[in-house]
């Protein structure tokens, strides 16, 4: 695992398949303050299902991403970029081996039983979790190397140093949980426009991720065939009635109950799964649900009701200065969370590393 040199703040790059947002931060004093940001909207089919497709497109809109980009002072030419979610993996291993030396040998070892693609198609990193006698609780993030080493070369070929590549669910945790208290073991669901992503954290790290088979843009479907809408009409619906009773007589709260009981079954799914897998478990304590995709009307209360816990949405600007409030608004603020916790990771590029 080799180190980074380097005295310049990267910058944030959240990829998904219709836009490219871009997120630069610095210290002021006790602040942080957004310093740069933009977002460019992508061609369609430039990337299908996280894998681009047509790299030359991608990098015209990288380079207009970063050209036109607001903001004040040098915009780094180094990028911390995530990992489309759907190609990536993140697993707890408990690995047991007399010397440390031969972690890296076992783990290659037992990766193949827990994962879904081979090996050697594959670029993994792990660390220590803790060590109890010789048992040592390994945290892996895996990806495979056809979409990293794709993402590594568009990245170059704008212009720009990728220096770390993040899986989304490590994005999304250094912005919503607080790593230097002792937070509550949690459940974090990130709604985007094409996919959901579940992840537990617990005791200090992300235990594991799903890929749930929900999305901003299939809720927004679902309610415009059922009310002939058009999609931006039906995701207006979504937004301003969700799923509360008393708005639109409940109509649009009775076409996303399949949705919503299905959701709760996954997060129910989850939560067995943690239970029967995972040593020293604790009671998950609370939901937040962050993304662009969760921007509707009372789905924290239902899904209180639904799993009688604690479920909040998300603050992404909680422990920020907002440059543009009329930009990030409360409900624009969720579909920069990936950006903005990127761009925390570039803060510290005394930590910057490649993978293995």
């Amino acid at each position: 695992m080799s180190f980074f040199s380097t005295n310049e703040r990267a910058l944030g790059l959240d990829i998904s398949d219709k836009t490219l947002r871009l997120v630069q931060l610095k210290c002021v004093g006790s602040k942080i303050k957004i310093q740069y940001y933009n977002e460019v909207s992508l061609p369609a089919n430039c990337i299908i299902n996280g894998e681009i497709k047509q790299s030359p497109v991608f990098v015209e809109a990288f380079k207009k991403l970063a050209k036109t980009a607001v903001g004040h002072g040098a915009l780094s030419q180094e990028i911390i970029a995530v990992l489309p979610e759907t190609e990536t993996f993140m697993k707890t291993l408990y690995v047991q081996v007399d010397n440390e030396a031969d972690l890296e040998t076992k783990i290659k070892e037992e990766l193949p039983q827990h994962l879904p693609m081979d090996l050697e198609e594959i670029y993994f990193d792990w660390r220590i979790i803790k060590k109890e006698n010789n048992v040592y609780t390994i945290l892996v993030g895996a990806s495979t190397k056809k979409v990293v080493d794709n993402l590594v070369s568009v990245i170059g070929e704008s212009g720009f140093t990728p220096v770390v590549l993040e899986i989304e669910a490590a994005a999304i945790s250094h912005l919503l949980i607080d790593h230097n208290k002792e937070e509550k073991t949690q459940i974090i669901i990130d709604i985007g426009a094409n996919r959901t992503g579940l992840f537990l954290y617990d005791q200090g790290i992300i235990r594991f991720t799903v890929s749930l088979p929900i999305s901003g843009r299939q809720i927004d479907q679902v309610i415009a065939e059922s009310l002939d809408l058009d999609m931006i009409k039906a995701e207006q619906a979504k937004i301003i009635c969700g799923l509360d009773q008393s708005k639109g007589h409940g109509a649009v709260l009775e076409i996303l109950m399949p949705t919503i009981n299905e959701l709760t079954q996954q997060i129910l799914a989850a939560i067995n799964y943690y239970h029967d897998n995972f040593n020293d478990t604790k009671t998950i304590e609370k939901i937040v649900i962050c993304g662009g995709g969760s921007n509707f009307s009372s789905i924290t209360d239902v899904l209180k009701n639904k799993l009688n816990m604690e479920v909040i949405k998300s603050d992404p600007f909680k422990n920020l200065a907002n440059p543009d409030k009329k930009l990030f608004t409360p409900e624009k603020s969720q579909s920069f969370i990936t950006a903005v916790g990127l761009a925390l990771r570039g803060l510290h590029p005394e930590n910057f590393y490649d993978h293995p």
